[in-house]
């Protein structure tokens, strides 16, 4: 019905709102704008990105662990529901982007298509960038370069073909503020109900992202009158808006778990109640992935050096305010999971930031949208502070990625930068620095654009000894199952098993166990806070991580068995996490009851 009505209405903008084809013109002149430096270096990031999202499954650690499976408990439901896991994210998570990819889970019955929808959204973020850009006041000359540099950053290149939502809340994000500065010169209603829809969908998306609701209101705030012409489709609009915003979720998880964020008693540790310790360990971070080189042997050695070498009292306010940065880890590359700007784009931040402090240019004229650039880049600046003192993630910086075009606008304002691209040597600086994001997008253990699997395991069979070349065919061999890695447990499975009980801990996946989807339905032994084993009825196969029975409460493994005549269908040793290592796994099998 929604997918009808969809159509629906597509069909009658498109009605009202006729678009010629591309002649044969545009189109060559689309291929010679293409061809230029810049563009270019895009085109092969988006091709190259694309190769990879059609070649390789998803393996996205987030999407897997909790947002896809919760799709599938939503379709065998019916409908949303609290579910009864372990995993509260599962919950209380920002749920747009999962509503967007369920029709294709629903109809399709795979999963192999859904990064079309971060693909598309990174095809759109050059005209999106450079429409904000100049819009907020940067010329046109440093929009048009920054508008292909910035989406080549680590976070946006790497999951572009990914199934991780931080993208998609980005497009939204720029699409608010596109909308919202548009129509403070247009005057139209209609620009504004499209600022606030996509807005509402930024915060559905996550809802870390709804302090960037501040720089969109700035934005849009001169434009609010028009709306009064327009208040009875404007009341459809805001329900509409309310609808696919974070509103409903944060109503439900307060109606559910005690609080609107769903996390009453701050069990997962992201809550931060010292601001100083926020601004502290989020520094810390970002610094971090902001510098991030395309590839850092022993990485996370690195990461473990510099937490170790911190001042005493730095080291103990983060240990008792920020716990969770001491979780964060570098690899020898980026990760989609943890990667923001990089160095290709941090350094050149970092360095005309320098460049104009050492050489001020005197008697800067008058912008007519000065204005628009303090207004919008201080809100941003704003939103982007108070994320920083209240989110104590060790992702944080990936969490970001939607506050960063905004942050950096004010910045590519400054003259310093037109002056600088009037360098050839500035341009091909660039240029290779933007360009170095390839390195990690072929090499990515995520969806790698080369033989890794069969190439590294057998370096590894021919030397032995060496751990460089064992973790690299762990960690290939590992992400290259990731997508389904409880399927040596699901093919021991009678292939008529409908109800699956399952229990494992916070961060394991069920996910291969729904295979086929819409076949299977998956439920979990045990919830956090409730001890014990409630096997639900009709159910007589369990899949057990052994590892997890301790948070049961109840009798030791193999007493249970023995007492509920549960027999050990299988078991086997399996890989989830390389850092976890090897885990039993085992399927039992109880009389029914």
């Amino acid at each position: 019905m929604a997918l009808l009505l969809g159509a629906t209405l597509l069909l009658a903008w498109e009605r009202g709102n006729p678009s010629p084809l591309p002649s044969r013109v545009c189109l060559q002149k689309l291929c010679r704008r293409l061809c230029r430096l810049f563009p270019a270096i895009f085109s092969i990031v988006a091709t190259l990105g694309f190769l990879g999202g059609t070649i390789c499954a998803p393996a996205n650690y987030d999407a897997l662990t909790y947002r896809l499976p919760r799709i599938l408990h939503w379709l065998s439901a019916g409908g949303w529901h609290w579910i009864p896991t372990i995993n509260e994210r599962m919950n209380f998570s920002g749920p747009a982007w999962e509503w967007i990819a369920l029709p294709q889970i629903a109809l399709l019955h795979s999963d192999r298509g859904l990064f079309l929808i971060d693909f598309t959204g990174f095809l759109l973020m050059p005209g999106l960038l450079f429409s904000v850009f100049t819009q907020i006041g940067v010329t046109r000359r440093v929009a048009w370069t920054w508008m292909w540099i910035l989406p080549l950053a680590h976070g946006y290149a790497l999951q572009a073909s990914s199934v991780g939502n931080d993208l998609t809340g980005t497009i939204f994000c720029l699409a608010a503020v596109h909308y919202a500065l548009r129509a403070r010169r247009s005057g139209n209603a209609a620009d504004v109900w499209l600022c606030g829809l996509s807005a509402a969908l930024l915060t559905g998306s996550k809802l870390s992202n709804l302090p960037l609701l501040l720089p969109c209101l700035v934005a849009v705030w001169p434009a609010l009158p028009c709306l009064l012409k327009r208040w009875r489709t404007t009341i459809a609009v805001a329900l509409a808006a309310l609808v696919v915003s974070a509103a409903p979720i944060m109503l439900l998880n307060q109606l559910n778990a005690g609080h609107w964020g769903g996390d009453p008693d701050n069990k997962c540790k992201v809550q931060i109640h010292n601001p100083l310790a926020g601004l502290a360990g989020n520094g810390f971070l970002l610094a971090q992935t902001t510098f991030m080189p395309p590839f850092l042997p022993n990485g996370n050695k690195v990461n473990t050096w510099m937490l170790n070498h911190l001042p005493g009292p730095a080291h103990r306010l983060l240990m008792e305010q920020f716990p969770r940065i001491f979780s964060s880890r570098l690899g020898e590359l980026p990760s989609e999971e943890g990667a923001a700007l990089g160095l290709g784009v941090g350094l050149p931040l970092s360095l005309t930031l320098m460049a104009s402090v050492f050489f001020r240019r005197k008697n800067i004229p008058f912008r007519p949208s000065f204005r628009i650039i303090f207004s919008a880049g201080f809100a941003a600046w704003v939103a982007f502070i108070f994320f920083l003192t209240k989110m104590g993630s060790e992702a944080g910086p990936r969490l970001l990625l939607p506050y960063y075009p905004l942050v950096i606008a004010p910045l590519l304002a400054l003259h310093i930068h037109d002056r600088l691209l009037s360098f050839r040597i500035w341009r091909w600086f660039l240029a290779l620095g933007a360009a170095s994001v390839l390195c990690p997008l072929i090499l990515s253990p995520n969806r790698p654009l080369w033989p890794a699997v069969r190439v590294t395991e057998k370096l590894a069979r021919e030397h032995p000894h060496n751990a460089t070349l064992q973790r690299m065919a762990n960690v290939y061999s590992t992400y290259a199952s990731r997508n389904d890695v409880l399927a040596p447990v699901r093919n021991n499975l009678p292939r008529d098993v409908y109800d699956i009980a399952f229990l494992g801990n916070s961060n394991d996946t069920d996910y291969s166990l729904w295979r086929p989807f819409g076949s299977r339905r998956v439920q979990y032994l045990s919830v956090d806070g409730h001890p014990g084993i409630q096997i639900p009825p009709g159910i007589e196969w369990l899949v057990v991580k052994t590892s997890a029975w301790p948070q049961t409460g109840v009798d030791p493994f193999d007493d249970w068995a023995a007492l509920h005549h549960a027999t050990i269908i299988w078991f086997g040793k399996i890989t989830t996490l390389v850092s976890w290592g090897p885990e039993t796994w085992c399927i039992l099998h109880v009389e029914s009851h």
